[in-house]
């Protein structure tokens, strides 16, 4: 990612962050976090704006939407700031899939019953803060679910809660119960391999329980059930077939009447969700048949996020300073591999130099060794030092020793630039298996050619993480070209993004690589100083040897 200074391309990583830190807790948009630090919820919205509201938009692949929906999603948030402004919310969220596109998902916060989103929060109030946003369409369809919420955690969705009369519960959960257990929609051996009949059968056994405990006259019909608890199926069967007629419909009637307790359905969309005491029914699983592929999409997205949270690592534009010993040791934080500073980089390989990890050194294929021989292997190819250690001073903390031919030095004695290049070198190589690895200007304090070689390791050291470089460096996407040219990079697998400043806000444009090194075009201002100062130069010499020539 390139472009001019204030063209917006720290507004593109921080929003990935912000996201990030947002999800790494049950919370909403969490603005002042670990990884970035955004003040003030206003600070966010684009001056000159009307609407007061902040819009975020994340589009998924297909190939990371495993087990769910495989068309090409995209999420637009629109977020608006909590009454203390120290967050924000969402007030609305639309989901456009390529399937379905003349149908997308909506879920709003306008026009909704006061009463129903209380009732909503209320039936989620265990998950700790949420917004309730009305379902207002269904993702490919027409039809319309009354009275039907998505609960939100800042940008995960977590829940759908159907709310209903206590007396509509009632019939619904007899009905549908009635036709799982008699078989009436499919076959034995489906609705037990579907899970709807285990599911079914300890919602039965709870509910009879719970009746039992309010009315003793249920106790011995309760008993009868105690056993498939675990929801067994076959165990049920024998136990269901010894009942007569009148004692099924007992069984029945009994647990809707204290189903219609719970005057909702409250369906997952995060998994963890039954772990705070809530347990699956017959009317969730008639919910998720009726959301049908709105509530795939929902898991994918929730998927997906969390998916981002686990991968992404960042280091930050500015690295720490030179030091003789640094004496943070028990402080990384998640998504901060050496610290949003590289100020943990020598505390990291002190602790996992002798790990073994898997990269790419500067010559061959894939390798195996440890993280210290994979940092020396590159360190020695930028040509910036030739071997590090990283050294315990004890109570004081740890410190880098760097070997320059037979010298040993500390980073204060050396130039800046290695300072800058070593946590770029333990972040990324210590980095989990496909890691979204984030970083700007890692060229900072390096010499052109040592830039060059800096955007080599990118390209090669870790081709299982994938990276997002923000950069300045001509030399950097030069070498990238190079690369290409010479086919040591597929090209679908860089995307050259040029941003730019416009007058309602930033554009982005994505420059296409071709495998002859060449970019499909050249905005005003990308990598240009040069190469004009160049035909500058021409222009005068030319100048100067016409007039030269004249005069003589």
């Amino acid at each position: 990612m390139t472009g001019v200074n204030s063209s917006g391309k720290s507004s593109m990583i921080q929003s990935l962050l912000l996201m990030t830190q947002s999800l790494y807790n049950d919370t909403s948009c969490v603005l002042n976090g670990p990884l970035v630090r955004l003040g003030d919820a206003q600070d966010l919205v684009r001056e000159g704006a009307t609407s007061g509201s902040t819009q975020f938009s994340i589009g998924f692949d297909p190939q990371f939407l495993d087990g769910g929906t495989h068309d090409r999603v995209r999420v637009d948030y629109e977020l608006v700031a909590t009454e203390d402004r120290s967050s924000l919310r969402a007030r609305r969220v639309s989901v456009q899939s390529a399937a379905h596109s003349a149908h997308p998902l909506v879920l709003s916060q306008q026009n909704s019953r006061g009463s129903d989103v209380e009732q909503a929060l209320q039936a989620t109030h265990h998950l700790g803060q949420t917004e309730a946003l009305h379902l207002k369409s269904l993702l490919g369809s027409e039809k319309l679910l009354l009275r039907t919420y998505v609960i939100h955690q800042g940008f995960r969705p977590v829940a759908v809660v159907q709310l209903m009369a206590p007396e509509l519960v009632e019939r619904r959960y007899a009905s549908a119960l009635e036709a799982l257990l008699s078989g009436k929609y499919r076959s034995r051996s489906a609705r037990i391999s579907s899970g709807a009949l285990p599911v079914a059968i300890r919602e039965l056994s709870r509910l009879l329980s719970d009746a039992a405990a309010n009315d003793p006259t249920k106790r011995s019909l309760a008993e009868q059930f105690h056993e498939v608890r675990n929801g067994n199926p076959y165990m049920f069967e024998r136990i269901w077939n010894k009942l007569d007629l009148t004692l099924q419909a007992e069984a029945i009637s009994t647990a809707a009447a204290q189903r219609k307790g719970r005057p909702f359905a409250l369906l997952p969309i995060q998994g963890t969700l039954w772990g705070h005491g809530i347990s699956p029914g017959v009317l969730e699983g008639s919910l998720e048949q009726k959301l049908g592929a709105t509530y795939e999409v929902l898991r994918s997205i929730n998927d997906i996020l969390d998916r981002v949270a686990q991968r992404v690592q960042y280091l930050g534009p500015l690295r720490d300073e030179p030091r003789v010993v640094w004496n943070h040791w028990n402080e990384l934080a998640r998504g901060l591999p050496v610290g949003t500073r590289g100020e943990y980089s020598a505390a990291v390989l002190s602790r996992s130099g002798s790990n073994v990890v898997q990269y790419h050194p500067p010559e061959g294929g894939p390798t195996d060794a440890t993280l210290s021989t994979a940092v020396n292997r590159w360190l020695t190819h930028l040509q910036i030092g030739e071997k590090v250690t990283a050294r315990s001073r004890g109570k004081l903390g740890v410190g880098f020793d760097l070997r320059l031919g037979d010298s040993i030095r500390d980073l204060t004695s050396v130039g800046v630039g290695v300072s800058q290049a070593l946590p770029l070198l333990v972040g990324l190589l210590s980095a989990p298996r496909g890691s979204i690895f984030i970083v700007e200007q890692p060229e900072l304090h390096l010499h052109p050619a040592v830039q060059a070689r800096l955007a080599d390791f990118l390209l090669m050291a870790r081709p299982d993480v994938a990276l997002v470089v923000e950069t300045h460096s001509e030399a950097f996407i030069t070498r990238v070209r190079r690369r290409a040219a010479e086919g040591g990079i597929d090209v679908a697998d860089v995307d050259i993004v040029f941003v730019e400043p416009h007058k309602t806000g930033s554009e982005t444009r994505k420059l296409r690589l071709s495998e002859f090194g060449d970019l499909s075009e050249w905005p005003a201002g990308f990598l240009s100083s040069a190469e004009e100062d160049i035909r500058a130069i021409l222009r005068m010499n030319i100048q100067r040897s016409s007039e030269s020539h004249n005069n003589g």
